[in-house]
């Protein structure tokens, strides 16, 4: 038992005495590092050590903060003038700015004439729209069931002459309806013309991209791009071409009639043409009637021939066996 306790024993002395030794050898480094660059070499003493460094000075008191002085403004003429160059970067909205900013407005207009005699009223529409350098795009005509004519024309004139030509049109007759209206595309032009310009320039860089295709794949995929950027040129062309027709040439819808003759009657012929066809209106709402009823008349016919002629005959023959 003793034995095992001197063991123990040592092994608690030498568990102590590794700890102990630890403990020293981590005190330089609790202490944090030390600064070699401060240190400097003191005279040697008559004993041949180093001598007591000397005490350190009294700390001065801290000088008062300098305010900071405010940098002055630079002349003018040392100063870059930012202004005088920019860069210009074409982008859609550069082309906006770029664009003609020209109002563009579709003008309209509509006119109801009663006029005294159609054919002469017709051919003074017709002298007036060549007198204002338009041309007529479409021109109809009829008779009525009295005799009496009527027609209308569309016509196309400049639209610095809209106005002169609706006031001229007006004195052929008795206007009794004008309207006039104006639509503005200006936005749906620039944004079209913008697109255009766009399409134009993707068009020709496909185009160099194609002269520096390498094999047959990439030929044939710039190929079906430059198709695609072509047919979208084409049809924003035609819209602003369309556009610009519309803007540059008003469009005016004349109508002409000559007043319908004014009667006195009885009313004999109407109540007879009323007559004859609530006549013609019963007739042939009898002849839906029968063709819907014609199947059903059919079925019930037959089952009551059955039940007549066939069923007593079979009766008595059961009852003749």
């Amino acid at each position: 038992m003793e034995k095992y306790t001197k063991v123990a024993v040592v092994v608690v002395l030498c568990i102590l005495a590794a700890s102990a030794g630890f403990m020293v050898s981590t005190l330089p480094y609790l202490a944090g590092p030390t600064d070699y660059s401060q240190q400097k070499g003191y005279p040697m003493g008559e004993g041949g050590g180093f001598a007591l460094p000397p005490e350190p000075p009294m700390p001065m008191p801290m000088p008062m903060p300098m305010p900071t002085p405010v940098p002055r403004a630079a002349p003018e003429t040392a100063m870059p003038k930012y202004g005088e160059k920019t860069v210009s970067v074409e982008t859609s909205e550069s082309q906006y700015t770029n664009t003609d900013t020209e109002r563009k407005i579709i003008q309209t207009a509509s006119l109801s004439i009663e006029v005294k005699d159609f054919q002469a009223s017709s051919e003074a529409v017709v002298d007036i729209v060549e007198r204002s350098n338009g041309f007529i795009s479409d021109s109809h005509s009829y008779v009525t069931d009295t005799g009496r004519k009527r027609g209308s024309i569309t016509i196309r004139t400049p639209a610095d002459r809209f106005i002169a030509v609706i006031d001229e049109i007006a004195c052929v007759g008795d206007v009794k309806s004008k309207d006039t209206s104006g639509e503005d595309v200006t936005e749906e032009y620039i944004d079209l013309t913008a697109r255009l310009n766009n399409s134009e320039r993707q068009e020709q860089r496909l185009l160099e991209i194609l002269d520096m295709a390498n094999n047959t794949k990439e030929v044939l995929e710039v190929e079906r791009e430059i198709w695609r950027v072509r047919t979208e040129i084409e049809r924003l062309t035609w819209r602003i071409k369309y556009l610009e027709n519309r803007v540059e040439l008003a469009t005016i819808s004349v109508s002409l009639y000559e007043p319908e003759p004014i009667t006195h009657s009885w009313g004999i012929r109407d109540a007879i043409r009323s007559a004859f066809g609530g006549f013609v209106s019963v007739v042939r709402g009898l002849i839906i009637l029968v063709g819907y009823a014609l199947p059903i008349l059919i079925l019930v016919g037959f089952g009551w021939l059955v039940k007549t002629k066939l069923m007593p005959r079979l009766g008595k023959k059961r009852e003749g066996k």
